[in-house]
């Protein structure tokens, strides 16, 4: 499958996510306005909201290259999915929006995600999947807030790199793999 690649891919902490389309980006961005002003609370920044799909961990350069050999054989199907709740997660204390009826699509590609992995030779903590956007951290209480639901159509996978700065963590797309064509 055809791949774009953004930058060298260096050794670093990297993870496999969906990006959201602009309006779904606006659609999360509206959401994220109706949180608590709450000074403890850190909101994710729009540059940096996405749908984790698969934690890499840190990798080193020959897993990298090995990571890229695997991904040549990546194949997906258009995955459209509607959060439609705000959701509190006690453990890791964040705020995020979840599917009630998540495309059964994307498990697949978690799937296939796990697998590619593993021929790449990277350990990866395989876990039940569950979709879900974080929108902030340190989150201390649930709310009770009703949103609209957030129509997500993925048109492209991504590789992703986290980089650490005096801000938090920073979400670098690496490497962009389009929906297969149908």
């Amino acid at each position: 499958m055809n791949s774009q690649q953004n930058n060298p891919l260096t050794p670093g902490r990297y993870f496999f996510a969906l990006s959201p389309d602009t309006s779904s980006r606006m659609q999360i961005q509206h959401i994220m306005k109706r949180l608590p002003d709450d000074s403890a609370l850190k909101l994710q920044t729009t540059a940096n909201l996405h749908q984790t799909l698969l934690f890499l961990g840190q990798l080193e350069q020959q897993q990298i290259n090995a990571l890229l050999k695997q991904t040549e054989s990546i194949h997906f199907p258009a995955i459209n999915m509607q959060f439609d709740h705000l959701s509190y997660w006690e453990e890791p204390k964040i705020f995020c929006l979840t599917s009630r009826d998540p495309d059964t699509e994307l498990y697949n590609l978690v799937s296939q995600l796990e697998y590619i992995a593993s021929e790449a030779g990277i350990n990866v903590e395989v876990k039940p999947y569950r979709p879900h956007i974080t929108l902030a951290r340190k989150a201390s209480v649930p709310l009770d807030v009703p949103i609209a639901p957030v129509c997500f159509k993925a048109e492209q996978l991504v590789l992703m790199k986290s980089v650490s700065t005096e801000h938090g963590a920073q979400y670098q797309p690496m490497m962009q793999w389009p929906v297969m064509a149908v």
